[in-house]
């Protein structure tokens, strides 16, 4: 059974160091800053999917995008795509990004510059570049897991919960709850 620290390896192991300066390149920051963003963005990234596949409302959505747009396909092409030359939904970082974080897309940058040195402007192109590639791996998990294993069960196992649907925190509470701990204390106000 997969957990989120072997998806987030699966996503490591396809950002070699040269996928990793060709990303630098692209967001025009140093590659040791970058591969440190990219460290600490991983978790970030899936633990807010997590907490959308935890909410019923927003994970038939997210079940939907992985079986029409993220079924592991882009890993294939990855060079094209951090090339820039792969494009639509399978590609709509920023479009992910708003269904994962919302308006707490500022604060979740903010913490990863915080953590990782690298300027605040490369943070948003960064993650907008990964989050297609977090979703397209889960997405070759899940149909690799045989379709037998549905999404609030994939990602709950992923995350070290139970099943993702049983659903008694919100979306909201377990992402602010995911950045205060990011940033080091409960912005949640809770």
């Amino acid at each position: 059974m997969a957990t989120a620290t072997t998806l987030i390896d699966d996503v490591n192991q396809q950002l070699s160091d040269d996928r990793v300066r060709r990303i630098s390149q692209r967001i025009g920051a140093d590659p040791q800053r970058t591969r440190a963003a990219i460290n600490e963005a991983l978790p970030m990234l899936v633990g807010a999917l997590g907490a959308e596949a935890g909410d019923p409302d927003a994970a038939p959505g997210l079940q939907r995008a992985l079986s029409e747009d993220h079924d592991g396909s882009l890993l294939d092409q990855l060079d094209d795509y951090l090339d820039g030359n792969v494009t639509g939904r399978q590609a709509d970082g920023p479009g992910i990004l708003q269904h994962a974080l919302g308006d707490r897309r500022p604060v979740a940058e903010e913490a990863v510059a915080k953590k990782s040195g690298l300027d605040m402007s490369t943070i948003g192109p960064l993650l907008a570049m990964l989050a297609p590639i977090v979703m397209n791996m889960l997405g070759r998990q899940q149909r690799q897991s045989g379709g037998g294993m549905g999404l609030d069960d994939l990602l709950g196992s992923l995350l070290g919960g139970g099943s993702g649907a049983s659903g008694q925190r919100s979306q909201s509470q377990g992402l602010d709850d995911l950045l205060g701990s990011i940033l080091g204390g409960d912005r949640s106000g809770r």
